[in-house]
C-alpha cells in the first residue's frame, strides 16, 4: 500500500469519520437556531424560568437555615414569680434552682429593670407612671443541662412550678420547633415547585423538537433512503435539544445572579433580626456551573424522548 493510500484511511476511518458527522450534525443545529432567534429566545426564556426560580428559592432557603442553625437551641424555663414576690425572695429562689443537679444556671431578670426598658422601647412613660405598683413580676431564665430529655423537662417544670413563689412556668422551645417546621416546609414547597416546573420545560422542549423533527421528516426519509441509521438521523435533534438546553442554563445563572441581588438587602435584614453576623451567600461558580449542566441534561433527554420516538415512527412507516 503506497504511502497517500495510508494516509486516505487513516483519514477515512471509523473514529475521524465519527467525530466528523457529530462536529456537522452540532454546527448544523446551531445554525438552525441562528436563524430563528425568536423562537430561540423564548425557549431558553422558558427554559431559564423553570430553573431560575426554584434555585433563587433554594439559595435563599439555604441562607435562612443556616441562620436557624446558629440560633440557640437548647431549652429554656422562664419561671414567673408571683406579683407580691420582692427581690430577695427572687434571690432566694435563684440560689435554690442554682443548687439543683439538672439544672446549668439560673438568669434573674428585675422586674424594675424590665419595667424601665418597656418605657424605652415603648415610650408609654406616662402610662406607667400613672399605675399603682409595677405590673411586671420578677422572672428567673432557667437553663437545664444538654442531655435533658423532653419529658425530663416536663418533669423539672412540674417540679419548679410547685415552689413557693412561682405563679407560673413556660418552657421555650416551642418557637424553635415552629422554625424547623417552616423551614422544612419551605424545602419540600421549592423541591416540589421545582420538580413541576422542570416537568413543564421538559415539555415545551420536547413539543418544540417534535415540531422541529417534522419539518424535517422529508430530510429524515432521504436519509434513512440512502441507508442512514436512526440514531445518525437523530443526531442533529440531539445536539439541537443540547443547545436549547445549554443556552437556557445560562440565562437561568444570569437570572439567578440578579434575583439574588435583589434579594440581598431584605435577607440582611432579617439576619440583624435574629442578630446573625453573617450576610446572605452569594451563588458562587458551582451554581452556574450546575444551571447549564442540568439545562444541557434536560435538553438531551427531551430531544431523546420526543426525536427517537417520532424519528422510529418515521422509520417505521417507511419500510412497511
Amino acid at each position: 500500500m503506497t504511502q497517500p493510500q495510508k494516509r486516505d484511511q487513516g483519514h477515512w476511518g471509523a473514529w475521524p469519520a465519527w467525530r466528523a458527522q457529530h462536529r456537522a450534525a452540532a454546527s448544523n443545529s446551531w445554525q438552525k437556531l441562528v436563524v430563528q432567534p425568536v423562537v430561540t429566545a423564548v425557549t431558553w426564556l422558558v427554559i431559564a424560568i423553570s430553573l431560575a426560580l426554584p434555585s433563587t428559592l433554594l439559595l435563599t432557603l439555604d441562607n435562612l437555615s443556616a441562620v436557624a442553625g446558629g440560633v440557640d437551641r437548647s431549652p429554656q424555663l422562664s419561671v414567673l414569680l408571683t406579683g407580691d414576690s420582692e427581690l430577695p425572695v427572687a434571690e432566694q429562689l435563684q440560689r435554690t434552682l442554682k443548687s439543683w443537679p439538672d439544672i446549668d444556671d439560673v438568669v434573674l431578670l428585675d422586674r424594675e429593670l424590665a419595667l424601665s426598658q418597656f418605657i424605652q422601647q415603648t415610650e408609654l412613660a406616662t402610662v406607667v407612671g400613672s399605675l399603682a405598683r409595677n405590673p411586671l413580676p420578677h422572672t428567673l431564665i432557667v437553663m437545664p443541662g444538654p442531655a435533658l430529655s423532653a419529658a425530663a423537662m416536663t418533669d423539672l417544670g412540674q417540679r419548679v412550678q410547685t415552689l413557693s413563689g412561682v405563679d407560673r412556668v413556660i418552657v421555650d422551645t416551642r418557637w424553635v420547633a415552629r422554625l424547623e417546621t417552616a423551614l422544612q416546609a419551605g424545602w419540600r414547597w421549592v423541591l416540589g415547585l421545582g420538580a413541576v416546573m422542570l416537568m413543564g420545560a421538559v415539555l415545551v422542549l420536547g413539543n418544540t423538537l417534535r415540531l422541529a423533527v417534522e419539518a424535517r421528516k422529508d430530510e429524515i426519509l432521504v436519509v434513512h433512503l440512502i441507508g442512514g441509521s436512526p440514531a445518525f438521523a437523530r443526531r442533529p435533534f440531539l445536539y439541537l435539544g443540547l443547545w436549547y438546553g445549554v443556552g437556557g442554563g445560562m440565562v437561568a445563572a444570569l437570572l439567578l445572579m440578579i434575583m439574588t441581588w435583589w434579594l440581598t438587602g431584605p435577607v440582611n435584614t432579617l439576619f440583624l433580626l435574629y442578630e446573625s453576623p453573617q450576610t446572605m451567600r452569594v451563588p458562587g461558580a458551582l451554581y452556574p456551573m450546575s444551571l447549564t449542566v442540568l439545562g444541557g441534561s434536560l435538553g438531551l433527554l427531551s430531544a431523546r424522548l420526543a426525536a427517537g420516538r417520532y424519528v422510529r415512527q418515521l422509520v417505521s412507516l417507511t419500510s412497511s
